[in-house]
């Protein structure tokens, strides 16, 4: 890529030109894992500066707009790219300059494109972007949302989304990162309750947990959060309630046709053909508990999983728990324990009836000698150490301080990494060698 730069940062041949402003859909987001979905991206490109870059190309690849200049992420990555010149395609370069991303590196992700295809997988991406869609526009985000930035852990409630930022001064702290030129006021997005999530202009409700992107110089964040959260208890306390249904019905929010949150048991199957849930099935793991616990998945959170590692830990503890529970109704019978009950005539072979949890039969379980099927009783031991190995590996991959964030910080020139973002941030020395701190790197863990 060319480094002939104008004087506005800008390459050569991307002067700004007059044109109408874009049309803005869907502006609210729930978490910022929702960039996994590609119309979610393409919302993102509002004012984008280049005419000869498509921002469908760039979102297809897995960018979106940082709302800097002309620079762009990677969902999957993380990698920035900028200064575009005319002649650059946007997978070449992202493919050179984070070859280990891997979205382009071809691994399985949570990705879900605009496919528009009409076999199986192009349904499931269908369903999965219909999903979202119907989530945002008529769910409230759930109380156990996180701060999105590497600045500040919030506790769970059931009441105040963020209550550690229920105040002007700790909301207008969180915008140091905030995007030069958008053209709407920080007091003024902090005063309406918004707080910066540190991505982009992407900000969130500390009272309801909503959250919108894409901000343009005429918005008004009191008439903005009054139109797509109208039922926030601290807008309607600020404006009240009369105001803030005539904002509402004055420029409605997108709106999708209802539907139940409960996946119908065709809608399940289709889960099965998303690449993440082919590859864990490629692996071994059972189809139906994989379809049971993406159900669950997408029914409490509305987002797919961002790994097949992510996928196969979802799975294991569905499993999990499907037996707690099978072995909580087979302890007893009609409040007899079962042990009390059990005839002692001698038998030549105890059977026992044991799930498999790779492949499950359509009927229950059979019973089955154990003398006659000790292959059986090895891969269920190899599975449960699999298990086990998976869940060791995520531990290690937790910073070793708040033991709630990953690590995300490589001290230099020591290269532990051992800590979040957070916990890095104030650190001058390394606590695991005490070695003096002279620079940081965010590796890329995928």
């Amino acid at each position: 890529m060319s480094s002939t730069l104008q004087h506005d940062g800008l390459p050569v041949g991307a002067e700004k030109q007059d044109k109408k402003p874009d049309e803005r859909g869907e502006r609210r987001f729930h978490r910022q894992s929702a960039l996994m979905y590609e119309s979610v991206r393409r919302q993102t490109f509002i004012n984008w500066p280049l005419t000869f870059l498509d921002p469908d190309k760039l979102a297809a690849v897995g960018f979106f707009y940082l709302r800097t200049e002309d620079h762009v992420q990677c969902a999957f990555c993380r990698g920035i790219v900028g200064f575009w010149d005319p002649s650059d395609d946007p997978l070449t370069e992202h493919k050179k300059h984070f070859p280990n991303c891997p979205f382009v590196a071809g691994v399985a992700t949570g990705n879900v494109p605009k496919d528009g295809s009409d076999d199986q997988t192009g349904k499931a991406f269908k369903l999965l972007d219909d999903y979202y869609n119907y989530r945002v526009a008529n769910t409230r985000p759930q109380s156990s949302t996180n701060y999105q930035t590497d600045s500040l852990c919030i506790p769970e409630t059931n009441k105040v989304a963020f209550p550690a930022l229920n105040t002007i001064q700790s909301r207008c702290q969180t915008f140091a990162r905030w995007p030069k030129g958008i053209g709407v006021s920080i007091d003024a997005l902090a005063e309406a309750g918004f707080f910066s999530t540190g991505l982009a202009d992407w900000v969130q409700c500390f009272h309801c947990g909503g959250g919108l992107h894409s901000w343009r110089q005429e918005d008004d964040p009191w008439t903005e959060h009054s139109r797509f959260y109208p039922y926030c208890p601290f807008v309607r306390m600020q404006r009240g309630e009369d105001t803030v249904i005539h904002c509402w019905k004055e420029n409605p929010a997108p709106s999708v046709p209802p539907r139940p949150i409960a996946l119908t048991p065709e809608e399940s199957d289709l889960l099965l053909h998303h690449p993440i849930a082919k590859r864990a099935i490629e692996m071994g793991l059972s189809p139906a508990s994989m379809k049971g616990a993406l159900k669950l998945r997408l029914e409490k959170l509305g987002m797919m999983c961002r790994t097949v590692t992510e996928a196969m830990e979802l799975v294991f503890d569905y499993e999990e728990e499907q037996r707690r529970n099978n072995a909580e109704k087979n302890s007893s019978y009609d409040g007899i324990p079962i042990a009390e009950t059990r005839d002692s005539t001698p038998t030549e072979h105890m059977t026992v009836e044991v799930q498999n949890p790779f492949f499950p039969m359509d009927s229950s379980a059979i019973p089955f000698s154990i003398e006659q099927n000790p292959e059986y009783l090895k891969l269920l031991s190899e599975v449960e150490q699999l298990r086990r190995d998976v869940l060791m590996e995520e531990k290690r991959l937790m910073c070793r301080q708040c033991h709630g964030q990953r690590v995300a910080v490589v001290f230099q020139p020591c290269s532990h990494l051992h800590l979040c973002a957070e916990c890095a941030r104030p650190v001058d020395t390394c606590p695991s060698c005490g070695t003096v701190v002279r620079g940081t790197l965010r590796p890329i863990i995928g």
